[in-house]
Formats: C-alpha cells, structure tokens, sequence
C-alpha cells in the first residue's frame, strides 16, 4: 500500500559540532538540518534528486524564535504547501519536546538540469505522484515569502570574498545556505555575541560557480536590521537579502 502521508517527521539534537560558543545552534547548520528533512521527504515519495536532475532554492524566508541550544532534542516537520509554474512552496518547522515552536522557514524551489543548468519542469514527469503530496490546509507561521527590500547601497565599501572549496553544494555552485555565515561573518564577533539571529529573508537571482568573486554591500536599514546586496566581480547580481537580530537580555542588562 502507497504511503500518502503528506507531512514527515525527523528527529535531531544540537551537537557541539553545530553550536557557537554561546552553545546556539549556528542559523546555517539549523538551516542544513532542514534542508536535510525537504530531501528526505522529497526522496521518500519519488521527486527527489535525480542523476541528473536537482533542486535549487529560488527564495526563502526563515524566522526564529528560539535557537536550539547545544544538547537539545528537536523535532523538524516538513511539507509541501503548494505547487505553480515550475515552482514548489515548502515548509519546514522545527519544535521543541512540547511541540513548541523553536523556527520556521518556508522555501520555493525550482528543479533544473544539472548538465544544461536551464528550469526543468518538473510536473511533466512527477505530477502525477506530486499532487497527491501537496498540503495547504497544513497550518504554517508563515503565509508567504516575502520579497527583501530594495536598498541603495552605492555608498557602502563591499566586502569581497571567492567561492572555495567549502562554499559549493552537490550541484556544483554556491550553496544557498553559504551566504548566510558569509554575511554574518561581516558583523564583529562583540555584536553577534550580544545580539540574537532573528530573520532571514532572501530571492536568488542566478547561480555562482566555484572561483567567482562575490561583493558584499551590507547597509542596517533598521536597528538591528541590515539589507545585503551580492554581486559578482563583473557586475551581476546574485541575490538580495535582509537579515534581522534581536538584542539579548543578558546585554541590554549589562
């Protein structure tokens, strides 16, 4: 009998391998964990990664509530919400023991040739088994992904940075999630221990390959909220982003 469950559940625990030395989970390895979850239910109902075939983030959105401190158990839930045009909304959430919720993101991906590195339409070959999988009567935190802000960041000095070996992915690019520790690498180590990871919005707008340089104008356009703009040494943009903290009670009372 075919299994038509729409939502998985994956268990995981923040090691010490995945925390920072406030013992936070760091938002790149929560987001990995994820990601990790969106394969494996994708994978386990047939429209997976192919030899050929893969799936590429087109944007996100991840907000947090409370980070998973280091020794945690957590639970990751997943599903699809919706399907259109090529493109596929996920969501994944993760909860504490009481069914708390700790973060929530929610994706759209798009699947693309790996060896053309053009769109794929996936509903020609897994439509069929997809739509039996699709679940937006699934209650989420998150109605959409949202667009980043539009900010003019001409006057910001860029930090500039080449993809090496440890930036690419399986499908031979800048692995989405990279970006994330590549800006907060930008903030002081003062401001990220004394402020905590909020929000994280971002639209990819093309792929960037192993050797490019990428160009980081970062402007706060809001306390504790800065606006990211990337863009390769020639001149091409490759995403636009906003990432969001709070101030931690412990440093507004010192």
């Amino acid at each position: 009998m075919e299994n038509f469950q729409k939502v998985d559940s994956f268990q995981f625990e923040a090691d010490l391998t995945t925390v920072d030395k406030l013992h936070r989970i760091r938002p790149s390895a929560l987001c990995n964990m994820m990601l990790e979850c969106a394969g494996r239910h994708a994978a386990a109902r047939g429209f997976g990664a192919k030899s050929n075939l893969g799936w590429v983030m087109a944007r996100m959105v991840l907000d947090i509530k409370n980070i998973p401190l280091g020794g945690q158990k957590f639970t990751i839930e997943t599903f699809i919400k919706n399907s259109y045009r090529g493109f596929t909304d996920r969501c994944i959430r993760a909860v504490d023991e009481n069914g708390n919720e700790l973060a929530a993101m929610m994706a759209t991906f798009a699947m693309i040739d790996l060896d053309t590195r053009s769109p794929f339409d996936f509903n020609n070959e897994f439509r069929d088994i997809f739509v039996r999988y699709l679940a937006p009567e699934e209650p989420f935190s998150i109605a959409r992904v949202p667009s980043p802000r539009r900010c003019n960041v001409d006057d910001v000095e860029p930090v500039h940075r080449r993809i090496r070996y440890s930036d690419v992915d399986i499908n031979g690019h800048m692995n989405s999630i990279r970006y994330i520790d590549h800006i907060m690498d930008i903030l002081s180590l003062d401001y990220l221990y004394t402020h905590d990871f909020s929000r994280f919005v971002v639209a990819y707008m093309q792929e960037a390959k192993p050797g490019e340089g990428l160009n980081y104008c970062m402007k706060e356009v809001e306390d504790d909220t800065y606006y990211v703009q990337i863009v390769k040494d020639s001149g091409e943009a490759i995403c636009r982003c906003e990432m969001s903290f709070l101030p931690r009670p412990e440093a507004d009372e010192d």
